[in-house]
């Protein structure tokens, strides 16, 4: 079994114009069971010196880590870096994969509006989501006969309707977009309470990052280091895009 914690980066809302924020990413950090409860208890043992700092309720939020706000106000930027890069490596160490999916904001309007008219909106989570979950049915399956998954979310009660639905719509499908090693809905729970699912934030945030420097966004020399680290956590699978594409429309139009 396979848990597999899932989170988001940029979302902007119904604003698909937004110049501060013009990526969404939808990312995924696949933990094997067998090392959950050591990967836990490493994340706790790296951030103990922090929570400390604080009296605040302690949550790891990637962009207010890269800020120096929130919990991390008053943090130095030195101290700052070296915590993302030590849950980074912590990722590394446990042999975690990561898989996310990022979506132009700009372009994805675009054809909302082309295929659809003007004045309709579907979140770019619904969007990403069924491209992230066929390559994560993908990774289960190369890890052998009888590999199973399941799907934990930041809470998100934005999309989380439409999104157990689709998990449903996806194990039923019979097609190439068949979740058939995803088990149970997707759970969807407070990232206060899940030390993993910040970790999945911040590989997230890393990911938006890298996905802006492609776009021609400017880039900033204290992203590199995490940029570099994510990328020996990435599992990379061939999308069907256009399966994809055909499925959201028959799923919008229903």
């Amino acid at each position: 079994m396979h848990l597999i914690y899932l989170d988001e980066s940029g979302n902007s809302g119904n604003n698909l114009s937004d110049p501060q924020q013009p990526i969404f990413v939808l990312g995924a950090l696949v933990v094997p069971e067998n090392c959950w409860l050591a990967l836990e208890s490493d994340v706790e043992q790296i951030l103990a010196p922090f929570r400390a700092l604080t009296i605040k309720e302690f949550e790891i939020h990637a962009h207010e880590l890269a800020r120096g706000e929130g919990c991390f106000k008053g943090v130095g930027l030195e101290v700052r870096l070296k915590l993302r890069d030590d849950l980074l490596d912590l990722a590394a160490k446990h042999k975690l994969r990561f898989v996310y999916r990022s979506i132009v904001k700009k372009r994805y309007a675009r054809w909302l509006e082309q295929s659809y008219g003007g004045g309709v909106y579907i979140n770019p989570h619904l969007a990403a989501f069924p491209l992230v979950a066929q390559i994560i049915n993908r990774l289960l399956r190369a890890e052998g006969e009888g590999v199973l998954g399941i799907l934990i979310f930041d809470d998100n009660r934005e999309v989380y309707l439409d999104v157990e639905k689709s998990v449903k719509l996806l194990r039923a499908d019979p097609g190439i977009l068949r979740l058939d090693r995803i088990i149970e809905k997707g759970f969807f729970i407070d990232s206060r309470k899940s030390l993993i699912l910040q970790l999945a934030d911040l590989c997230t945030y890393q990911a938006r990052k890298n996905e802006e420097r492609k776009l021609g966004l400017r880039a900033r020399s204290i992203d590199d280091g995490g940029i570099e680290r994510l990328d020996s956590l990435i599992f990379r699978g061939e999308e069907a895009m256009p399966d994809v594409i055909r499925w959201l429309s028959t799923q919008t139009k229903s």
